[in-house]
């Protein structure tokens, strides 16, 4: 999709695809691998999370492709795949957004980090700019 501004329509397949997916996983994680899985889910938005993406909006001007997935998706929280992977939540970004700002993109500080895995990388969109992947200090 590069170039292409993220749609809804387009989202919400996605969820149902990766969901059916994660659920197949889970299943088979305890024969797989002789312990069972943990909380893994990615959870569709609700009033809450949609409530939690206006004030992200209203802190720092985030990209649209962000609000139209957190208009379907609140979070992702996958620690069992591979490394870990995780989308924020709207919330949380915001609390980090809070605490931290934007992170650096060489010497222009305009990153909104909003998703991680568990081995030190951080996904993160720039304004008008493709999602970017980096590794935490």
């Amino acid at each position: 999709m590069p170039g292409e501004r993220l749609e809804a329509e387009w989202v919400q397949p996605w969820w149902e695809q990766a969901d059916a997916a994660l659920t197949k996983l889970m299943r088979s994680f305890l024969p797989a691998h002789g312990f069972p899985p943990g909380h893994n889910a990615m959870t569709l938005a609700t009033d809450d999370s949609h409530q939690a993406t206006d004030v992200l909006v209203d802190l720092t001007p985030i990209h649209s492709d962000l609000t139209t997935l957190y208009g379907v998706i609140a979070e992702a929280s996958l620690p069992d795949v591979a490394n870990g992977y995780f989308i924020h939540s709207p919330a949380t970004v915001s609390e980090h957004f809070r605490e931290y700002g934007l992170i650096p993109i060489g010497s222009e500080f305009i990153a909104l980090v909003f998703v991680s895995d568990g081995g030190g990388c951080v996904g993160f969109k720039r304004e008008h700019l493709s999602v970017g992947f980096g590794i935490t200090p």
